[in-house]
């Protein structure tokens, strides 16, 4: 009788755990225990925030991290095409960079996974909604993958190290089938009560099969994509003057461990809040807290402009085809 009783008990947790509502509620108490934490740094900054300076130089430094943060979006999107040829996906007219890229600004909405919905609707049009939905599933684990690989690139003295070299082992052929089973897990239910209707099984997933035992093409354009994210940060932190404070491979381990967390950890879109929080937290003294709260402020709104640039260029050209329909 306890142990029925024990079996119910864990059901109805693990129910909780997996309610939309139950995820909603950790979202939001996340993102403002983020958002508190940065709004209090700055709060105690202030001061010495508002006698800080930005020179011409650190301008001119600034734009070129723009341009490296827009860069890094087209490369994201050709590593998501570089994926899909590996899964062993026709992409005749399919136009995947295109889609990546203009779907890209649908993460702000509330949600989270507008952008998502929005690229599995559209791959259904080519491919069965399993084959999307899968496509749809591993982009975000590729760039995890990506970006937890380099964490370890300050040093593998720790052995712990090891673990961040598990998600990109994960993304081989052979053990594709039970990744995608337990992301599905987690998204699933989202998408169906977003109106997607499909079926998602192991022998559903097995109907395909990728081209080579790992996508390493896709691996290594992913970890282009970081590199360049890293970039627009690198000339943020030599904006503000504060890049020599650790060595360049501790700032990206640091920054890659951040982005990573920020991905996984749900939270606003972007990882917002939970990447700024975790730089503030263990980027300690002797780095000036004033300067670096500039340094991600500006990066984050460059990622952000970054964005928005993308989809003014799409909406741009929308509108220039509607004119010469009419």
């Amino acid at each position: 009788m306890r142990s029925i009783l024990f079996k119910k008990l864990l059901l109805t947790i693990f129910s909780i755990f997996r309610s939309t509502t139950f995820k909603g509620w950790i979202k939001l108490l996340l993102t403002s225990l983020s958002f508190g934490f940065v709004a209090i740094t700055i709060f105690k900054n202030f001061e010495k925030i508002t006698q800080e300076s930005l020179p011409k130089e650190s301008i001119v430094l600034l734009i070129i991290g723009f341009s490296f943060s827009v860069l890094s979006l087209i490369v994201n999107s050709l590593a998501w095409s570089s994926l899909l040829t590996w899964l062993g996906f026709n992409q005749k007219n399919m136009k995947i960079e295109k889609l990546f890229l203009k779907t890209n600004l649908l993460k702000y909405l509330p949600g989270g996974i507008w952008h998502f919905l929005e690229r599995f609707r559209v791959l259904t049009t080519y491919i069965s909604p399993t084959q999307a939905f899968s496509s749809v599933l591993l982009e975000p684990f590729l760039m995890l993958s990506a970006s937890l690989f380099l964490v370890p690139i300050a040093g593998l003295k720790n052995i712990m190290y090891v673990a961040f070299f598990i998600p990109s082992f994960l993304l081989a052929r052979r053990w594709r089938g039970s990744l995608l089973m337990q992301l599905g897990a987690s998204k699933l239910l989202d998408f169906k009560k977003l109106g997607a209707k499909f079926s998602f099984n192991r022998n559903e997933i097995q109907s395909s099969e990728p081209i080579s035992p790992y996508p390493i093409l896709a691996f290594l354009i992913e970890i282009l994509f970081v590199f360049l994210r890293f970039a627009s940060f690198w000339l943020c932190l030599k904006a503000f003057s504060i890049e020599t404070y650790l060595p360049i491979v501790n700032w990206i381990s640091l920054f890659s461990f951040a982005w990573s967390v920020g991905l996984i950890v749900p939270s606003a879109p972007g990882g917002a809040g939970i990447f700024e929080s975790f730089i503030l937290l263990f980027a300690r003294e002797p780095i000036p807290q004033e300067s670096l709260i500039l340094v991600l402020l500006s990066y984050r709104l460059l990622v952000s402009l970054a964005d928005i640039l993308i989809a003014l260029i799409f909406s741009f050209k929308k509108l220039k085809k509607l004119r010469l329909i009419v």
